[in-house]
């Protein structure tokens, strides 16, 4: 699991986007996978990916989120195939730069099996969408 640079997530954007799609598609039409390119080219977000056999087999987004009072590593979107080979190695990688960046914890809004794969505590919060016409 690592952050590549920005040239190399360009060149190998065709195999990350379908990744994402999903992903952002659980985001109500906030955003597109091409958004999430756009935002990591500002510098306000990071798509971390995960090579197996040197084929991308997940993505990570992440953006820094400064509050009044602490610090927090977002993971926004999530994509991928055969977790079990790459939970792990992501939960080091996410943590570690977690700590190396100032941040004193890890959020994220996701589906169930999410809190059970990243082994985190749920705050008992929905997330919720209401559209307007």
């Amino acid at each position: 699991m690592r952050l590549p640079p920005l040239d190399e997530l360009a060149e190998r954007w065709r195999y990350i986007a379908p990744l994402l799609a999903k992903s952002t598609l659980r985001a109500g039409g906030a955003y597109e996978p091409v958004d999430v390119l756009r935002a990591a080219f500002a510098g306000q977000f990071g798509i971390w990916i995960c090579e197996i056999d040197r084929k991308v087999a997940a993505v990570i987004v992440t953006e820094i989120k400064q509050y009044p009072r602490r610090r927090a590593l977002e993971m926004i979107f999530a994509g991928g195939s055969n977790m079990e080979m790459w939970i792990k190695p992501l939960i080091e990688a996410i943590d570690r730069h977690a700590r190396e960046t100032g941040c004193q914890c890890i959020t994220t809004l996701g589906r169930p099996g999410w809190l059970r794969a990243w082994g985190a505590e749920a705050t008992g919060d929905i997330a919720m969408l209401r559209r307007v016409e």
